[in-house]
């Protein structure tokens, strides 16, 4: 790319180009946001975040399930400290602070993304503005108050330290990885593996010394791989700083194992390809940022390839890494886009032009504002899952061996009614989860069954559940609406029914 030096040192052309993406990123990001932001288990991290600082230790058994708690099922809240920092934000600031808190978080990240990779998004801004600005829509649905979104932060600082190393071996950053593993490991356990994982894949990455067609390794010396060696050594021992101790080393593979909470959790599903924004937000930018890899005349590094693959691979596992992906591609996909020419801003009419589009931008922008503004007067800066109505029902009737829905689970949490089930699949796995599916679908559950229905009078019995609070898209539903003789409707709406079950059932 060409530019034209002006007077003052700088380019008009690169500052107006750098000044519509900033301007377009910041309108499409608040534009996106407009409608509030996901409410999908921040309910229940509110309350262990309450628990915590009220009692001033990390439960070890559970304490939002009456099944749970009366079983004694061991439970540690490996995401408590993310929890407690949420607790306080909603206590200091409300809904509105927890919707800032994901608007700026969002804003945060892709301005890192662009500080990471200006020097390549000059050189091509039409990948580099498409690639951003694909993300900054991408954020609205993964950047709101739960734990993961601290780690989107680590695996970004993870990354430049160790891309920094790699580039220049004379680099200190890396000895800080120990301490953004262990504050991984208490903001969200659940993806702390990739500490330590990156770790491993950029000291065998170093060990080797060849070039095969376009792709290249480079032996680092012998004091580098020790360096390495010992930061992975060190990221491992910072993961286990944390309440539930050496577990967390195997608590994501463990999570990722079970098929039974993976088929069911509809955010743990492969990417739907079939889905034109999962095309668009999804596959158009791995798409683009792999095509500049293949078709780049430069040398392809092998850690970049093994990033790139690894990456690749728990976005084709589940489509909710696609945010990892993203992070992740600003460090090895980048440095291979090829050089696009942009034509010079000279003539003071092209220049006028130039800048009104600028303005022009700035309409979504405003318009995202008035959306917020519309969207908190409303009291939806966050989403809930149940109306108050329905809280209010299920209070007054004061259950006590409830069998609620699983996804209603976080709304009863954070309004002190003790649930059957709720969103922490893994406390249920081997517990209650299979029961519940069978009971909530009506199918047939232990291997060898020939059944062709469940029986719900003995589900009840086992469990001595004595209301049922479910969707109405569940086949439960059906099947208690008809059975007035024995369940009474207490509540319902357009979205669920609440029934006590009647004495002798």
């Amino acid at each position: 790319m060409t530019f034209t030096e002006n007077r003052n040192g700088g380019t008009f052309t690169r500052r107006i180009c750098a000044l519509l993406l900033f301007v377009a990123i910041l309108a499409v990001t608040v534009l996106c946001f407009s409608g509030g932001i996901s409410g999908n288990d921040f309910w229940w991290h509110i309350k262990v975040g309450e628990w915590v600082v009220e009692h001033g230790r990390i439960p070890t058994t559970d304490i939002f399930s009456w099944y749970g708690t009366e079983a004694g099922i061991k439970w540690t809240a490996h995401e408590w400290l993310a929890d407690v920092l949420f607790y306080m934000i909603y206590s200091l600031c409300g809904e509105t602070g927890v919707f800032a808190f994901g608007l700026l978080a969002a804003l945060v990240m892709t301005f890192l993304m662009y500080a990471e990779t200006r020097d390549y998004v000059h050189r091509n801004y039409i990948v580099g503005g498409i690639f951003l600005l694909l993300f900054s829509v991408v954020t609205s649905a993964f950047f709101y108050g739960r734990p993961h979104v601290f780690g989107y932060f680590l695996l970004f600082a993870e990354l430049k330290l160790l891309y920094g190393f790699y580039d220049d071996r004379k680099s200190k950053g890396i000895y800080f990885i120990p301490i953004i593993t262990a504050l991984w490991s208490n903001l969200h356990g659940g993806s702390s593996s990739l500490a330590y994982l990156l770790c491993i894949a950029f000291t065998l990455s170093a060990l080797f010394d060849f070039s095969f067609g376009r792709l290249k390794a480079e032996r680092f010396a012998c004091s580098d791989v020790l360096k390495l060696c010992c930061v992975t050594l060190g990221s491992v021992a910072g993961i286990l700083v944390n309440p539930i101790g050496t577990s967390v080393l195997i608590y994501p593979y463990v999570n990722l194992s079970d098929s039974l909470s993976m088929s069911f959790i509809s955010e743990w599903q492969a990417p739907d390809a079939k889905s034109a924004g999962v095309l668009i937000l999804f596959f158009l930018p791995i798409a683009l940022i792999t095509l500049g890899m293949l078709c780049c005349e430069s040398r392809l590094r092998l850690i970049d390839l093994i990033i790139m693959c690894a990456f690749l691979m728990l976005f084709f596992r589940s489509a909710r890494f696609i945010v990892l992906w993203y992070i992740a591609a600003v460090f090895y996909g980048f440095r291979y886009l090829p050089e696009i020419k942009v034509k010079e801003i000279t003539k003071r009419g092209e220049k006028i032009l130039v800048c009104a589009t600028v303005v022009l931008v700035t309409v979504p922008l405003f318009w995202g504002i008035s959306g917020i503004v519309k969207t908190h007067r409303e009291g939806a800066l966050v989403s809930t899952v149940m109306s108050d109505d329905a809280v209010e029902a299920v209070k007054k009737d004061s259950p006590e061996r409830i069998l609620n829905d699983y996804n209603l689970g976080e709304a009863l949490i954070f309004n002190d009614v003790h649930v059957f089930v709720d969103s922490r699949a893994d406390l249920y796995a081997e517990n209650v989860l299979a029961d519940y599916l069978s009971l909530t679908y009506l199918t047939p559950t232990g291997e060898g069954n020939t059944s062709e229905y469940v029986d719900v009078d003995g589900m009840i019995k086992k469990y001595g559940f004595d209301s049922v609070l479910i969707l109405k898209s569940r086949a439960l539903y059906s099947y208690i609406m008809n059975c007035p003789e024995k369940f009474e409707l207490l509540y319902q709406d357009d979205q669920l029914g609440y029934f006590r079950i009647k004495e002798g059932n």
